[in-house]
């Protein structure tokens, strides 16, 4: 395929119409104009920022606040309504403004001050995918046409959660376009790709599905087998899904780091071979332009990863929120709180949350007036109680089960939580926050487990109202690129493949005796995958150990070889415990870098891992949203040179208050700003290896 004209030669405004998609082969020439080996073809569309554009897919404000755009025709749709719903989800803007979000905070906030206009971002939007099938990773760049030559940046924002290309969009990508630079994202080799293995239907990389006979080559993902044991699986289990997470047999987890570094210079090159008019004389290159990793939860997990993958000089700083981390060994790095050791502190995802998932229908019931409580089967919550009593210690020890008597049960599970390293008042979130899909689909990535494997008896399907396996309807796999999480297309559910009575839905799942019990048997398999046992079965101890291994792949050792650093996150956070996560990161870091002290850290109270404002969340929690936004805008000014990073701190904040779902509207005094001088009594130090907080 011949080159495309380069785009800086051309009158932008004219030169390409909205609707154009222009391919971009690889271009001739010396580096620094040549695409990057890793990838194949490169496609190109301009948005005039009217009909469509970078930041809204056309929208505008307004249109984010509205419901999700449908489809023309739901069964087929396109991949630019795929887009355009992708987008309308990663702005949240539907959700309402009374914790803040669109007023306060969110894609039209800058700097503190709403954006003028209906924010709509023209420009070039390039997408691009390395690697084939279940390996491939997913990548796009959005230039802005009014790009900062001057001073040019990329920021580089990895996928949230399990989430597709695009869930960035409305946060860190708004902020680097608002910010006039450049932004480069990828789904890290997850994102929401499946294979249905009933119907043969498979997602492309924008979006689209078809037979997977006609995508074949365009395949997101793709589960492996072949078409007899496709025949085989789908007679013996009727209706299944795979999905790319899940199922791809990659450990993506592991190459995150690599992903984000992958992205940046994407865009590099294609800034290099398009946008070369006013630019810096020796073009786009590390030394010329200002390089922001950045992201939430996973996707801050992935940013972290790249600044300790990145020892070129590649990236200049990394704000993440929340980050997921699986972290090495600490080796004498300790956690303290108010003067006092932390229970528990360093433990990877898969373990602290195997863990959670077992004890949580027991905890629930502690908290009657908790969200989510409604949903609690109350009797296969107390036989899950019943079932946790035992010699395990980090279960219900069976002489503190004799002392308190069945009804103190759910208060032991709290504690028990509270020993894996959970926070005291975590107990309000533990309910709706049960979540078996997590442990069950990270321990299948790890260990690079088959769809055919149905390890631990999981599977993914769509069920009836009995919780039976049903078919999918078209629209429902055609629609999920832009409405699904990254895990089986909505509504599929979690599957106990080994009911007594037949496969049905895990929430349904019944025990050896014929009642509910929260499907204890597959959670417990989990539980020991990520805990091994010593005299554990062979085949146990093979999947242990294969998840093991998947599991050192991804740990981080805090060396971000002194690129400044800044860190927000939810005291109250119960999907990703600070315990877990930032705080030993925190100590990691400053020992990798020999205390010099480039990670700031930033803990937030009453905030948590959901910006939700829900009846019951809305009067007890802040948006930790409304931090990470302000965390870009301090590190912005830091690589401007106009300010230092505030030292890692405790921020406290004030809750709504009111009634649930009455809560009065969120004010910035709800919000107290990250303070460049904190009172010493908020100060988070890291001394002697010991990491102080407040």
């Amino acid at each position: 395929m011949p080159s495309a004209p380069r785009l800086s030669a051309l009158p932008l405004v004219i030169a390409l119409t909205t609707a154009l998609a222009t391919p971009l082969a690889h271009a001739a020439g010396p580096e620094p104009s040549a695409l990057p080996s890793f990838i194949g073809e490169l496609t190109a569309r301009r948005y005039d920022g009217r009909s469509d554009d970078l930041l809204t897919a056309g929208l505008g404000f307004t249109g984010l606040r509205g419901p999700i755009p449908p489809a023309a025709d739901p069964d087929r749709p396109t991949a630019a309504e795929l887009r355009r719903q992708a987008i309308w989800g990663s702005a949240g803007l539907s959700a309402g403004s009374g914790g803040g979000l669109g007023r306060l905070y969110g894609p039209d906030v800058d700097r503190g001050r709403p954006v003028p206009g209906d924010g709509k971002v023209a420009g070039v939007e390039y997408r691009a995918v390395a690697g084939t099938g279940a390996h491939s990773v997913s990548f796009v760049v959005q230039v802005p046409d009014d790009i900062d030559r001057d001073r040019p940046c990329v920021v580089a924002a990895p996928a949230t959660g399990l989430g597709g290309v695009y869930s960035m969009v409305g946060t860190a990508g708004a902020w680097g376009l608002h910010h006039r630079c450049a932004v480069a994202y990828t789904d890290k080799g997850m994102g929401p790709a499946f294979d249905d293995l009933h119907s043969g239907t498979v997602m492309a990389h924008d979006g689209t599905t078809g037979p997977r006979a006609e995508l074949r080559g365009r395949t997101a993902f793709d589960a492996g087998l072949s078409d007899a044991e496709r025949a085989r699986f789908d007679a013996e289990h009727p209706y299944r899904v795979a999905y790319k997470m899940a199922h791809s047999g990659a450990n993506p987890q592991a190459t995150w780091g690599r992903d984000v570094l992958r992205s940046i210079r994407l865009a590099l090159a294609v800034l290099n071979r398009d946008w070369r008019d006013g630019a810096p004389p020796a073009g786009y290159t590390p030394a010329s332009t200002t390089v922001l990793a950045t992201g939430v939860s996973n996707g801050g997990g992935a940013a972290v990863a790249a600044g300790e993958a990145d020892r070129t000089g590649l990236i200049d700083a990394v704000v993440a929120s929340e980050p997921q981390l699986n972290l090495a060994p600490l080796d004498g790095i300790r956690v303290r709180q108010g003067g006092r050791a932390v229970p528990a502190a360093g433990l990877p995802l898969i373990r602290y949350n195997a863990l959670a998932s077992l004890l949580q229908p027991c905890a629930a019931l502690a908290e009657p007036t908790a969200p989510g409580y409604p949903g609690v089967d109350v009797s296969a919550a107390r036989r899950r109680c019943a079932a946790l009593v035992g010699d395990d210690p980090r279960l219900i020890p069976r002489r503190d089960a004799e002392r308190a008597g069945p009804d103190g049960l759910p208060r032991l599970a709290q504690d028990a939580l509270v020993r894996a390293g959970f926070q005291p008042q975590s107990g309000y979130l533990q309910v709706s926050h049960y979540d078996p899909q997590t442990p069950a689909s990270y321990a299948m990535s790890f260990a690079r487990a088959s769809v055919d494997d149905a390890l631990c008896g999981y599977g993914w399907a769509r069920t009836d109202s009995s919780g039976t396996p049903v078919p999918y309807r078209r629209a429902e796999l055609a629609g999920a690129f832009g409405t699904s999480s990254g895990r089986a297309p909505a509504p599929g559910v979690l599957i106990d493949e080994n009911s007594p009575g037949g496969p049905v839905a895990d929430a349904r799942s019944v025990g050896p005796g014929g009642e509910h019990d929260y499907n204890l048997r597959g959670e417990t398999c989990v539980y020991r995958l990520a805990f091994p046992r010593t005299g554990a079965p062979r085949a146990e101890r093979d999947w242990a150990a294969r998840l093991a291994e998947g599991l050192d792949e991804t740990r981080r050792d805090g060396d971000l070889h002194g690129k400044p650093t800044l860190i927000v996150q939810g005291r109250d956070d119960t999907r990703v415990p600070v315990n877990h996560s930032s705080r030993p990161y925190l100590g990691l870091s400053s020992r990798a870098q020999g205390g010099r002290g480039t990670v700031s850290y930033v803990e937030v109270t009453h905030a948590h891992h959901s910006d939700s404002q829900a009846a019951g969340f809305d009067n007890r929690y802040v948006p930790l949203g409304y931090y990470y936004q302000q965390a870009l805008d301090l590190m912005g000014e830091r690589l401007r040179g106009r300010a230092g990073l505030p030292p890692s701190q405790v921020v406290r904040t004030v809750p709504r208050g009111g009634a649930p779902g009455h809560a009065p509207e969120l004010t910035r005094a709800n919000v107290p700003p990250i303070a460049s001088a904190p009172a010493a009594g908020d100060r988070i130090r890291v001394t002697g290896g010991t990491v102080w907080v407040p």
